[in-house]
């Protein structure tokens, strides 16, 4: 019935106007008609005729007015109807419903706008999602982990930080009033034996209400009584976690209870983790817990009292705020250095920091965070390139739906109806991009967690994302859609009717043109910024990688040994170090073996101060102590590296416990200390010792590459016992090809001592690149990404541009254009454009490679042979991008390109 009315209605229009739009103004009618009818109740009905009949009207008597005056003339934009709030709900289901119309009515445009803002979405996502997983999100297998707190022993200007005593901790536990309880961890290397079987697991030594205020729940048993936290050893229990549980002891529910050995000494075994539980520093795997009263025994060489290797946490109290708990907590640190006068510098760690508790440590958090900002920032780019080409595309679409848009005003709707339904449109676009960003997410967070990482720990990488990263990707994406969308939805909707139908073209205009010009070039530039910010990093790869460290690392491998660990005293671990060296010495090819307590460029330091007599003033500080970074060697440590001796002799066998302490300084500790004289036979204090010096070695990089060289210290292993030791070997051929025979060598010692791992020094000494390496792949990925969008884009454009060119082309050519003069036309256009987003793509790279300064190591921020390939490779791809649609159009037939419209 309503249709019959509504076409005898489109016969009160004049015939032209009939014949042009009659067919779509009656597909539109039912597509609202349908809307309207939501049930068997009329009163939609009603209400949509009554919207509908006087905009007919009102189109009629204009067109009509406009055929008797024989001139244009423009109607009045219908105003928005009114909307009550009990339709908003009804109104937004029949916009959901008519986009999902639209879009399946034009599945080419929508999968690519889908797949571009899901490629931009998921690189934003991806870097969010490995931030969430390691900085972000909850401690796994914690709960109520929101009021609990980092606890950070600072400096007053909060620069440098220690950790904490055991004695500093129990006052501050014991005296908080602001803090429900405090807590203390460290590391710890184990061997945990059962039934004879010997395993090398990453341990945490802890206090006895670690668990507690964690929020943990055992899976099986329990954790540390009270009592076994207050008397030093004697609770030897110990707790393990789920995945040691179920690999090692066969997920064996009757192991509770049961006697195990833990470096050598009896344990039992009271309670299993919760599944994913991994401690405080969450990136590192744990397999096992022991109460920090066991230290004597397991970590003998630490004095529990007084020396500050304890990391601290704590849980705010109910209605106690962050800010009054830094202050109880530095006040008691300054009565403490007061009572119980702290020897040294620690005296000037009198103020607290506190941070929320999260997977890695305060200090370790601001270096990580600063860096996946800088990668959030580059993958931001890339949604911005994405988002940027999808609102190209809706401008585009929206010149199309001029007509459709036309129809729809004619049928009553408003602008800002209009405007609304477009709008709908666009966010089930980004909504269906979020949810492809998500699926991108997921496999590059599954690639990420396969990225080897060149270290001995056991590093655990969960980057998958979760809901949090969910509601991320939702949020970004509907905000970029509704920025991005916002300006094509107004742009469809702003003509007034009459002007639409009548123009019944593509629509064109310089304002227009140059919208879509500037939007090619803000792509252009900003991949420019990515591309640029890729090759810097790899430049400061490769200078890293040029860099003489001042030893040989080719053909050194490296095994870490802890006899602690073992179960040995000091007296079976240098037996063990000695059988260990003869064996190894002897394996073919084997050219150098020695032990150092510190490998080299592995991002470990280990810094002290020496008191010297007479070195020259500028060399002390103001308490007279000279900074020296250190280390412990044994013999033959310089010939496996073969680190050069300039003068004196290197640490020899005969430094032993029994003969006068010996040292080796590098070159420039020489320089500092004595530069009038040489430093052979000068001594120093260290501690209540005088040590001698009797070789100066050449100056080499200790901790990482782009370190100033410091005053480094090379003390004789055998005058001060360790036992954490790394093995170094020197081999004539394949340093990797060591393993299976120092594995045999080690299982000849003690068949019972897990199997050591086993890398070269290539390996362990590559790490000092690691962030160099990740944001070169990062931005690398994500630059060629942009690049590819934008040349997408920019061939869009051209291709258009050519198209709507046809009949130019085509006077052009009758005129005597040759096909090299049609190509030109074109490729210039193209080549414009790219010029442009060069240009302003380097002010913008330069500008933004300020903040990568500390990531470039040894390489400018404005490398000009980076900013010149780059800006080629640039210009060669929008070239072809361009030249593509210039073939096709010089290629045109002239006549044909005659007649087109």
């Amino acid at each position: 019935m309503s249709e019959r009315v509504f076409g005898l209605l489109l016969y009160c229009f004049p015939p032209g106007f009939r014949r042009r739009f009659g067919t779509e103004m009656r597909a539109l009618f039912r597509d609202q008609l349908r809307d309207a009818r939501t049930g068997r109740a009329p009163v939609p009905v009603v209400r949509f005729w009554f919207h509908l009949a006087p905009s007919l009207v009102g189109a009629v008597l204009l067109e009509w007015r406009d055929v008797v005056l024989e001139r244009l003339v423009s109607s009045p934009i219908a105003p928005p109807p009114f909307i009550p709030r009990e339709r908003m709900l009804h109104s937004l289901t029949s916009d959901v419903r008519l986009a999902i119309r639209m879009l399946r009515k034009n599945p080419v445009f929508t999968l690519i706008a889908v797949l571009v803002i899901a490629i931009g979405s998921g690189a934003v996502t991806t870097i969010f999602s490995a931030m969430n997983a390691i900085v972000l999100r909850p401690l796994p297998g914690t709960h109520g982990t929101e009021r609990l707190v980092d606890i950070e022993r600072r400096s007053a200007d909060y620069s440098e930080g220690t950790t904490a005593s055991y004695d500093y901790f129990t006052q501050l536990r014991e005296r908080t009033r602001t803090l429900d309880g405090i807590a203390a961890w460290t590391k710890v290397s184990l061997t945990l034996a059962d039934r004879g079987q010997g395993n090398a697991v990453y341990g945490n030594m802890v206090s006895g209400n670690y668990f507690s205020l964690l929020g943990v729940r055992p899976a099986l048993g329990r954790f540390f009584a009270p009592d076994e936290d207050r008397t030093p050893l004697t609770h030897p229990v110990v707790v393990v976690s789920q995945g040691f549980w179920q690999s090692a002891l066969g997920s064996d529910s009757g192991a509770i209870g049961r006697a195990v050995t833990v470096n050598g000494n009896p344990y039992t075994l009271i309670g299993v983790a919760p599944a994913g539980f991994r401690g405080v520093f969450s990136p590192l795997r744990v397999d096992a817990w022991v109460p920090l009263m066991m230290q004597q025994q397991l970590r003998s060489t630490h004095d529990l009292e007084d020396a500050a290797w304890l990391r601290t946490f704590g849980r705010l109290a109910p209605g106690t705020s962050v800010d009054q708990a830094r202050q109880e907590l530095t006040a008691l640190t300054v009565a403490y250095i007061a009572d119980r006068g702290e020897r040294g510098g620690n005296r000037d760690y009198n103020t607290i920091r506190l941070s929320a508790l999260t997977g890695l440590p305060a200090d370790a958090r601001e270096g990580f965070l600063g860096f996946m900002q800088l990668l959030l920032g580059a993958a931001a780019l890339v949604l911005l390139i994405a988002s940027v080409n999808v609102a190209s595309m809706l401008s585009a679409r929206a010149i199309a739906r001029q007509r459709e848009m036309a129809v729809r005003v004619a049928l009553g709707a408003g602008r800002a109806r209009l405007v609304r339904q477009l709008l709908t449109e666009t966010m089930m676009l980004f909504t269906l991009g979020a949810i492809g960003g998500m699926g991108v997410a997921t496999m590059a967070t599954a690639a990420l967690e396969q990225v080897p990482i060149p270290t001995d720990a056991a590093i655990v990488l969960e980057l998958s994302p979760d809901p949090r990263v969910l509601a991320f990707a939702l949020a970004i994406s509907l905000a970029t859609g509704l920025i991005f969308g916002l300006s094509p939805a107004l742009q469809a909707s702003r003509k007034d009717v009459t002007a639409q139908l009548r123009e019944g073209s593509t629509g064109s205009g310089t304002r227009r043109r140059l919208m879509s010009h500037a939007l090619i070039v803000g792509q252009l530039a900003m991949s420019l910024v990515l591309l640029v910010g890729a090759g810097l990093f790899l430049r400061a790869l490769q200078g890293g990688q040029k860099v003489n460290p001042g030893f040989q690392i080719a053909g050194v491998a490296s095994v870490a040994f802890n006899t602690e660990a073992f179960g040995y005293d000091a007296v079976r671990g240098r037996a063990f170090y000695e059988a260990l060296r003869e064996s190894v010495r002897s394996i073919p090819g084997v050219e150098a073996v020695s032990f150092t307590d510190r490998l080299p460029l592995a991002l470990s330091s280990s810094g002290a101060t020496i008191d010297v007599d007479d070195a020259v003033n500028g060399a002390v500080d103001r308490e007279g102590k000279v900074s020296v970074q250190l280390s412990q060697v044994d013999a033959g440590f310089f010939d496996v590296l073969q680190l050069p001796i300039r003068s004196g002799r290197a640490i020899s066998s005969t430094d032993n416990a029994e003969s006068p302490r010996v040292a080796v300084i590098n070159e420039t500790m020489a320089r500092r200390l004595w530069p009038l004289g040489t430093a052979i036979g000068r001594s120093f204090r260290f501690g209540p010792e005088r040590v001698t010096v009797v070789g100066v070695a050449q100056d080499a990089k200790y901790d990482h590459l782009a370190e100033a060289t410091p005053s480094f210290v090379y003390f004789a292993s055998a005058q001060n016992w360790r036992p954490d030791q790394w093995l170094v070997v020197r081999s004539a051929g394949d340093a990797g090809a060591l393993a299976a025979a120092i594995e045999r060598a080690v299982r000849a010692i003690d068949p019972l001592l897990p199997r050591p791992v086993v890398m070269t020094l290539t390996q362990t000494t590559s790490i000092s690149l690691l962030p160099q390496r990740v944001a070169a792949l990062v931005t690398g990925v994500l630059g060629a990404v942009g690049l590819l969008l934008a040349t997408v884009g920019l061939y869009g454009l051209i291709a258009y541009s050519a198209n709507r060119r046809t009949r130019e082309i085509g006077i052009r050519v009758a005129l005597g254009a040759t096909r090299s003069d049609v190509l030109a036309l074109v490729v210039r256009e193209g080549m414009w454009l790219a010029g442009l987003g060069v240009v302003i793509g380097v002010v913008l790279a330069g500008a933004a490679s300020q903040l990568l300064r500390s990531l470039l190591f040894d390489t400018s921020p404005l490398d000009v042979p980076t900013y010149a390939v780059m800006s080629l490779l640039f210009i060669a791809v929008a070239m072809l991008a361009s030249y593509l649609p210039a073939r096709r159009a010089a290629s045109a037939n002239p006549a044909t390109a005659l007649r087109s419209d």
